[in-house]
């Protein structure tokens, strides 16, 4: 899925909100849906930011209730004017590291360089006093014209010409030309605000915490991972108890010079002896998996070419299974999804095809072995629906071949996923006629069709979002209502409701993925629990609770871990939730947040942000970024909880997928003008933010309603609706937009398609626009930016005689960097967030107040 992001530290922030990282780790259940989004586990990181209260000491929690993938274009790089420094790790929650870059300078145009020094004295006095070096606009006739070819493709019997089909090329000279021009376009801009300087401060400033997430027990030792401020990457500690710091156990700054390689999945055997990890390279979704002992001793087993996968153990650790593709290459679309099993101390050129996936790009599968080793769990999913099967392993745990599956569920009708299970019969997590999720109990001997029972029902009015067996016997399960999150205990057996556990106000449960760095640690092996919650003004906080120390009595949660931001008085935040209605009268939720003191004068600037697909949810993240957006820029921040998300269950997802797509769009614009309406700015100070998917809501939002925002950032988004499923793991997404070689799916894609739909009206300013793109994503490709922002570019230019856009349009191509936040270094985090308030800042005229 493609994700959505937008900053962090090691939250999910402005970085985090361009997307939602998404790489599987060997979690409870199947985590398919999160693997084939364009976007990606949310958002790519908050910035958020903090020093923690460390102390062996804890708090009671009820009396603090406060608050293409190779190398590509590996000689291009972006203009820096500073060295960059304090490299942060954003979408994932707060994983961040240092590394110095050096100065790779990129002179203007002569041109160009003319034109930004002949500005009046007065035009230089009004752009200074706003905050800039230079004026903002950019002539249209300097941008850049890629060569147009003459490529045309038919579709149903509708001829589409897609001049720029060379750009999908990554290696070829066009291309580097091209996102060199784009960068020597952009860069300068960047740099131009006379504000830049104090955001790079600030945000620096902001990292610079100890960091500690992710606590768990595996065996008898505890693992924790810290970063000590500005690390490019978290280091993975082992301790034997909670109190004591331990050592290092794996520290991935050092596997490489320049911060960009991390742990991109992670997984321990059940007794804790070997531990397995998936290194990425530069944010690529190939990962290899390596392996060590709990002695810290490295094994010399290793499994390249990793994508999209869990690894999941054998009950005595002779060995995991695993997935990749049969087929790979660079951009094309990737087949074959298998699972693989894996025999410690074997070359993995000997690993066994226990499962052969299919020839459907769209499919992914993924294994799990049973809590108690007897049965192995392999689902085949696209992004919503699953199909699932079980086999007995072997008593002696030897795998020599392919596996005998027996089918659950068989229908691709419904979402499926295992939480736990004995020697009888599994407990599934589900939307099978239950679109706000239920857990029904399956018998795996006999008719299982016939032998279900229901555990917990499904709640009409609040979303069932996950559930952990823990402690043994006991189930933890958390709702969502109206976006904010509940958390019970409940019976494992009989799934009577025990208890509700308290939790903040208006806090949100983070997600257990490593590569988003959330926290929630819970095994039916063990009574211990630890999860993370944060809300848009409150940094995270950690929680632990023993179950043991408690019996058959409410457990009590304390505070195990809580971040403070340096220089940063949440008290002065507040954070609101407000419904309004969309175009065909449908309410929607939003979350506002801002300073306590703000006056609703109409002409505030705001960052409006959304996602609107693959079920997946907005939730509310504290970010450092948007705090600074919101302190010392005045800001508003409001995310809006569009259809095709997962707040309210299926039926909202699927009112905005495929066909009902527009109501995504409609949903996005009816909050912008929510915003306008109720004083909270207007057109020209209103902002929006994408990522990945969220990046194709504001590309369309920005064509559709051009006259409404004053900002459009659009980061890694999906743009070429017509090409999407023929590049890598596009064709995944096909259950979410629809298939475009089917003349049905067809008619409605391209009535929205950005990159089709693309056109200029003269004397209509086209909106100020900032389009990213990575240089090493292989989820959505390059191509999706490249090839948009040429044929804008093109039109731009053909009207430039007739009629002048004043506006700026940029594109900017990011170095050594993939989809997911997971492998960018510290400093080009908070850089990349740097570039984006700064050209906030200048076309918005934003002041930046002390």
């Amino acid at each position: 899925m493609p994700s959505q992001k937008r900053d962090g530290k090691n939250g999910t922030g402005f970085v985090a909100k361009l997307g939602k990282a998404i790489a599987l780790t060997a979690t409870a259940g199947f985590a398919l849906q999160s693997a084939l989004s364009p976007a990606s586990a949310a958002r790519m990181a908050s910035l958020s930011g903090g020093n923690w209260h460390e102390g062996t000491g804890t708090e009671n929690a009820n009396q603090n209730q406060e608050k293409f993938v190779p190398k590509i274009w590996e000689n291009v790089r972006p203009i820096a004017f500073n060295e960059l420094h304090a490299n942060v790790f954003p979408f994932g929650h707060r994983s961040a590291n240092l590394a110095k870059m050096g100065k790779t300078e990129i002179p203007f145009s002569e041109h160009f360089q003319q034109k930004l020094s002949t500005n009046s004295a007065a035009a230089a006095a009004t752009e200074e006093a706003n905050g800039t070096k230079a004026g903002k606009a950019i002539d249209p006739r300097e941008y850049p014209q890629a060569p147009r070819g003459k490529v045309v493709d038919n579709y149903h019997a509708i001829e589409v010409p897609d001049p720029y089909r060379a750009l999908e090329i990554p290696d070829a000279d066009v291309t580097r030309q091209f996102v060199r021009q784009l960068n020597q376009i952009s860069q300068p801009f960047l740099e131009a605000s006379l504000w830049r300087q104090n955001m790079k401060e600030t945000l620096t400033s902001m990292w610079n915490y100890a960091d500690f997430f992710k606590p768990s027990f595996h065996g008898d030792l505890f693992y924790y991972y810290r970063n000590s401020g500005l690390q490019s990457q978290s280091v993975l500690y082992q301790s034997n108890s909670m109190v004591e710091p331990g050592k290092v156990f794996l520290d991935p700054n050092t596997l490489s010079k320049d911060g960009t390689t991390a742990v991109a999945m992670e997984s321990f055997s059940k007794d804790g002896m070997l531990f397995a990890y998936g290194i990425s390279e530069k944010g690529s979704d190939a990962v290899t998996v390596k392996f060590k002992q709990n002695n810290g001793e490295e094994l010399p087993d290793q499994i390249a070419d990793v994508r999209f996968s869990g690894l999941s153990w054998l009950s005595n650790g002779t060995g995991l299974f695993y997935s990749k593709y049969l087929k790979q290459s660079e951009t094309e679309e990737f087949n074959f999804h298998s699972l693989f099993f894996h025999k410690m101390g074997t070359d993995s050129k000997k690993d066994i095809l226990v499962v052969q996936g299919r020839n459907q790009s769209d499919l992914l599968i993924y294994g799990e072995v049973s809590t108690d080793g007897r049965f192995l769990f392999v689902s085949f999913g696209g992004n919503a629906n699953d199909q699932m099967f079980y086999c007995d392993l072997p008593d002696n745990n030897e795998i020599t071949g392919p596996l005998k599956l027996n089918p659950l569920f068989d229908q691709f009708d419904a979402d499926y996923e295992m939480i736990d299970s004995d020697e009888h019969s599994a407990l599934i997590f589900t939307n099978k006629d239950a679109p706000m999720y239920k857990l029904i109990r399956v018998n795996l001997e006999g008719d299982t069709a016939q032998k279900q029972q229901e555990v917990i029902k499904e709640d009409p009015k609040r979303r069932m979002r996950f559930a952990y067996a823990v402690n043994k016997d006991k189930l933890l399960v958390c709702y969502m209502d109206n976006v904010k999150d509940a958390l019970f205990v409940h019976d494992l057996k009989s799934g009577q409701m025990l208890y509700q556990i308290a939790l903040p106000f208006g806090s949100v449960i983070m997600d257990s993925s490593i590569s988003s760095n959330n926290n929630f640690f819970a095994s039916k092996s063990s009574s211990h629990v630890f999860f993370k919650t944060e809300s848009s003004i409150s940094p995270f906080t950690i929680f632990h609770a023993d179950f043991a120390q408690f019996g058959d009595q409410p457990v009590q949660l304390e505070v195990f871990r809580r971040a403070k931001v340096p220089g940063l008085d949440t008290d002065a935040f507040a954070e609101e939730q407000v419904f309004y209605a969309s175009k065909d009268g449908t309410m929607v939720p939003m979350f506002i947040a801002h300073r306590k003191d703000m006056k609703l004068t109409g002409d505030n600037p705001v960052l409006l942000t959304g996602y609107g697909g693959f079920g997946d949810s907005m939730l509310p993240f504290f970010s450092s970024a948007d705090a600074m957006f919101m302190q010392h820029f005045g800001g508003v921040v409001a995310t809006a909880n569009i259809r095709g998300g997962g707040e309210y269950g299926e039926k909202w997802h699927k009112q905005g997928m495929q066909d009902k797509k527009q109501n995504v769009f409609d949903d996005f614009i009816a909050a912008a003008e929510f915003l306008i309406n109720n004083k909270y700015t207007n057109s020209s100070k209103l902002a929006i933010y994408g990522a990945s998917n969220g990046g194709l809501l504001t590309a369309v939002c920005s064509q559709q309603r051009p006259d409404l925002f004053g900002a459009v950032i659009t980061q890694y988004g999906v743009l070429d609706m017509l090409r999407f499923n023929k590049f890598t793991v596009g064709a995944s997404w096909e259950s979410e937009y629809g298939d475009p070689d089917n003349a049905t799916d067809f008619a409605y894609i391209y009535k929205y398609s950005p990159l089709h739909q693309l056109s200029v009206t003269p004397g209509q300013q086209w909106p100020a626009t900032l389009l990213t793109a990575a240089d090493h994503d292989d989820r959505v490709v390059p191509a999706h930016t490249l090839k948009y922002t040429a044929q804008l570019y093109h039109l731009l230019r053909t009207q430039a005689e007739s009629w002048q856009q004043q506006n700026p349009v940029l594109a900017k191509i990011l170095v050594d960097q993939g989809h997911e936040i997971v492998g960018t270094p510290t400093a080009k985090l908070i850089d990349e967030l740097v570039d984006f308030y700064s050209f906030l800042q200048r076309v918005l005229g934003l002041q930046w107040n002390d």
